[in-house]
């Protein structure tokens, strides 16, 4: 079974970076990002493993992660909800984007990359 928990990683206007858990009471604070993950993911596995030592079920996650966008003009900010992909944006690889190109607007495969029997 896999349960996904989201972490959220604030920085803080010194510098430090703190992460938490939304669900569960699993908190870390360090200097850097990256000692922050290490210390988050050590505290995560932690409390788990005692969770599932004390035989506990592990915690259903309840958090529900959205992203704002905003899209500001010279007059006003329009806010709109969308999903956590707007994070990673409309990238994809070369390979992908050459495949697109090909195929055009037909959808699908480009033609002979499948041939159907």
């Amino acid at each position: 079974m896999t349960t996904r928990y989201p972490i959220v990683f604030e920085a803080e206007a010194s510098g430090a970076v703190s992460a938490y858990v939304p669900d569960l009471p699993v908190y870390a604070a360090a200097d850097t990002a990256e000692q922050a993950e290490r210390e988050i993911l050590d505290l995560l596995t932690h409390y788990l493993t005692e969770r599932h030592a004390r035989g506990l079920p592990l915690p259903g996650s309840q958090t529900v992660v959205r992203v704002a966008r905003v899209t500001s003009s010279r007059l006003r900010s329009t806010v709109t909800i969308v999903s956590t992909a707007a994070l990673i944006g409309p990238r994809r690889s070369a390979k992908k984007a050459a495949a697109a190109r090909r195929n055009g607007l037909r959808g699908g495969r480009p033609r002979g990359a499948l041939s159907s029997r």
